[in-house]
């Protein structure tokens, strides 16, 4: 009973990730046309082939474990990208709009380390290592940009106010 739940649960956490990702995908290209600095546009360029990258992975994971995945309204990530159109409407554009915008690159960058830890909690407590190994992978990426965004927003904010 415990594993049959704790598939479920898994399943879950993988749905609502591959939601997020596509929801992801779908305000980069906003962040891409608000961005004015050179080195944020090259971040979101960047961002944008991972978590294309990502979804991609989701997808084979779950044909791999027989899941397939509904497009639904990903709760979880749409706050984060509410604020970030509102980042849209309520401050001018260059320096102030690319501080903002990295700040919610780092905010749905924070939510997606969570997500996928807990992801790979599970693959691992359901032992399923092929997974296991491909949600590891997202997750080092995931770390990885987070740690360059944070490089750039203190050099951003330290270095051109």
């Amino acid at each position: 009973m415990e594993k049959k739940i704790m598939r479920d649960l898994f399943e879950r956490q993988l749905q609502n990730l591959y939601n997020s990702e596509l929801l992801i995908l779908n305000i980069l290209p906003e962040m891409l046309k608000y961005a004015t600095d050179k080195e944020l546009k090259e971040i979101i360029r960047r961002y944008t082939e991972q978590t294309y990258d990502q979804k991609q992975r989701l997808v084979e994971i779950g044909e791999y474990l027989h899941i397939r995945f509904k497009i639904n309204d990903g709760k979880i990530i749409l706050g984060l990208l509410e604020e970030t159109r509102d980042l849209f409407a309520d401050f001018p554009g260059g320096f102030l709009m690319d501080v903002g915008i990295i700040s919610k690159i780092q905010h749905i960058g924070h939510f997606q380390i969570s997500a996928y830890e807990t992801a790979l909690l599970y693959a691992k407590a359901l032992d399923i290592k092929e997974v296991a190994d491909q949600l590891d992978e997202t997750l080092w990426e995931a770390y990885e940009g987070d740690e360059n965004c944070g490089d750039y927003a203190r050099n951003l904010i330290f270095n051109k106010n």
